[in-house]
């Protein structure tokens, strides 16, 4: 069960804008009706058979979501609000064209965030029980929790392993990074790490690189922001490193359930730290 909303503004120093939850209350602004939070409809792409029953599957995809928002306004009339104030408000985070950020608590799952862009906003100012109507289009569909999941771990021959149960509904990538330590302070050569998901092994391998006192080793596998690479302490200097990747590397994606990931190298003692945000395809 939902529980609150609240509305976030690309417009310097606003503040989030809590929405009165579903529950009976006397905030200004109430939630109605929220349609659009479950799993977005896949496009399913398939072509017949020239001959005999069915069609051969080709592929899917998702789209963007549209959720739209119905809002009640009850203003404080002894705190000098009116409806076009509370309007006003609203105005200031869900302008047509305007960037938001949606955040939505609940019972079930943890806190997430949506972002997008409003669509439009009609009020019906001459009714007697004034609403608002917000669409907006998010075009990365996925809710996505507030705070990241982080694990911490030693680099070793790839024998130790780290077990851990996904909770989000959509896969998701990861951002790793591997540091120099006292027992290992400077290190030549590969780095293997294993991710198993689905009983199935995903693989990737970088080689040669350098982590030492100067910089560290930084992984991205999420989606749109693919990259390895060296990254200097001193300065945040970059260096692609996507060349030293080795054949039959992947990007390894974490999937619902059960995962084990491992981290190895010819050299042990080196510090990693990965981190990864839950994703859901619906509330």
């Amino acid at each position: 069960m939902i529980t609150k909303v609240e509305v976030f503004s690309s417009a310097p120093g606003a503040p989030e804008l809590p929405l009165g939850g579903f529950m009976p209350n006397d905030d200004p602004v109430q939630i109605l009706d929220i349609a659009g939070l479950g799993p977005v409809k896949a496009e399913i792409a398939s072509t017949p058979f020239a001959t005999g029953r069915g069609e051969l599957y080709q592929g899917s995809s998702t789209g963007k979501r549209n959720i739209v928002m119905t809002l009640g306004l009850n203003p404080d009339f002894a705190a000098d609000q009116t409806m076009a104030t509370l309007r006003h408000i609203l105005y200031r985070y869900l302008m047509p064209t305007a960037w938001t950020k949606l955040r939505f608590f609940s019972q079930e799952i943890p806190v997430v965030d949506i972002e997008g862009y409003v669509e439009s906003f009609e009020p019906n100012m001459f009714s007697q029980d004034p609403q608002v109507q917000v669409s907006v289009l998010c075009h990365k569909p996925d809710f996505i929790e507030a705070d990241a999941t982080i694990f911490e771990g030693v680099v070793d021959d790839g024998t130790l392993e780290l077990e851990f149960d996904y909770g989000g509904t959509i896969e998701t990538g990861f951002e790793l990074r591997v540091d120099r330590t006292v027992d290992n302070p400077s290190y030549t050569g590969n780095l293997l790490i294993v991710l198993i998901s689905e009983l199935e092994p995903q693989l990737f391998e970088i080689n040669p690189v350098t982590i030492d006192t100067a910089k560290y080793f930084k992984l991205s596998t999420v989606r749109n922001a693919k990259r390895a690479q060296s990254v200097a302490y001193a300065d945040g200097d970059l260096t692609n490193l996507l060349a030293a990747m080795t054949g039959g590397s992947v990007w390894p994606q974490i999937k619902p359930g059960e995962n084990v990931l491992s981290i190895g190298s010819t050299e042990f003692g080196q510090a990693w730290t990965l981190a990864y945000f839950n994703r859901y395809g619906g509330l």
